[in-house]
């Protein structure tokens, strides 16, 4: 039986990935549509075909029959969606950052609890089975004793001249066919505003990638600043204004997972090329690490994992055959795990662990002092 799904708003992450996935995905069956522009949720209901469109949430939450809310709008506005969401009973899926602060996250999931409903963050990366087997490795002593480790976190951002090319390629091999041209273009600004950033939408990756491969971190330190105080945005291929850059836009923070074991992430609007290795995982007896490439718009991906022993002085190579993870995976997990009545394979205290780190990265950027993580997972 598939589950019921409403969607809360139609910009880019939705167009790009989350539609995609729920039109070809059995599992899914979308039921609403809502937008504080209705004429964009009235577009893409109709394109669904058989999806009802809401220009108000408070009326959705009341009359849709969906069983699953999935908030796909800007950062900021993620925990009160998803706060009323729960309190009305249902199922709620948040895409990244789950929240801002947590003491957020702690109410969210005490909602969810005293409703009897899931709650899902993203990003579900440890749904990824390259991801699962590094863990195993780790867990069985592949690298002896971990020392330490990097995850990059970098790109520009929405205003690059080809980011639109790109989304618009996407839309066309999915056969999204609305909300397409350059005048229905959503508003890029929140990247390098308050309650966006590299942080909350970068380095989220990397850290929920490492806490899910080495366990709850301890303590954190970070240096954060801005190096571009204003961005262009793009609409299309064109210029359109100039902003102001209001939140960090290149913070390097420091995890401390106890025992020694330390890892490196960096977060920044700034890089579009390297030749240093990605993610990487140092011990005292080898060293782990994931290589592959993957296309966004054939959504195509490969993976393989290396495993170098320091006493064989030899790289071992584990190609992942299983299918891969990419962003709306978790959704469809989720959904699963609703029509089938059992728990994710994922915690919902594991993305709140996340939230209070990268809120922490910015206390012991600014204090100057390293701060203790109080959650677990």
């Amino acid at each position: 039986m598939s589950t019921k799904v409403a969607f809360v708003g139609t910009g880019d992450v939705f167009l790009k990935y989350y539609l995609p996935e729920a039109i070809e995905q059995d599992i899914i069956d979308i039921t609403a549509i809502c937008d504080i522009e209705l004429d964009r949720a009235e577009k893409v209901a109709e394109f669904v075909g058989g999806a009802e469109a809401y220009g108000s949430y408070t009326e959705m939450l009341e009359r849709s029959d969906a069983q699953l809310v999935v908030i796909v709008t800007p950062p900021t506005t993620h925990y009160q969606l998803a706060l009323e969401g729960l309190e009305a009973g249902k199922h709620v899926y948040v895409e990244k950052p789950f929240c801002r602060h947590l003491e957020q996250a702690d109410h969210l999931i005490a909602t969810a609890e005293a409703n009897a409903v899931h709650l899902m963050a993203a990003p579900t990366v440890m749904l990824d089975p390259p991801n699962m087997m590094m863990r195993e490795m780790i867990a069985e002593g592949a690298i002896g004793s971990v020392a330490f480790a990097t995850a990059p976190a970098f790109q520009m951002g929405g205003a690059i001249s080809g980011y639109f090319d790109r989304f618009s390629k996407q839309l066309e091999f999915s056969g999204i066919d609305v909300l397409s041209r350059p005048e229905e273009k959503t508003d890029a600004s929140w990247y390098y505003q308050k309650g966006g950033g590299p942080v909350y939408d970068l380095a989220v990756y990397s850290i929920t990638q490492m806490t899910g491969l080495l366990g709850p971190v301890e303590r954190v330190l970070a240096l954060s600043g801005t190096v571009d105080p204003t961005r262009t945005l793009m609409q299309g291929t064109e210029e359109v204004r100039q902003i102001e850059v209001t939140e960090d836009d290149n913070t390097s923070i420091l995890l401390d997972f106890g025992e020694s074991r330390f890892v490196y992430v960096n977060a920044a609007w700034h890089g579009v090329a390297s030749r240093a290795q990605g993610m990487e995982i140092i011990g005292s007896r080898g060293t782990l690490t994931v290589s592959g490439g993957g296309d966004l718009v054939t959504r195509t991906r490969e993976a393989t994992v290396h495993l170098y022993s320091n006493s064989a002085k030899e790289w071992q190579d584990y190609p992942v055959e299983d299918e891969l993870w990419w962003i709306p995976t978790g959704l469809t997990h989720l959904a699963r795990c609703i029509s089938e009545g059992r728990q994710p394979d994922i915690s919902i205290e594991h993305a709140r662990h996340v939230v209070e780190v990268m809120e922490k990265a910015y206390v012991a950027a600014r204090s100057g002092e390293a701060q203790e993580i109080t959650t677990t997972f």
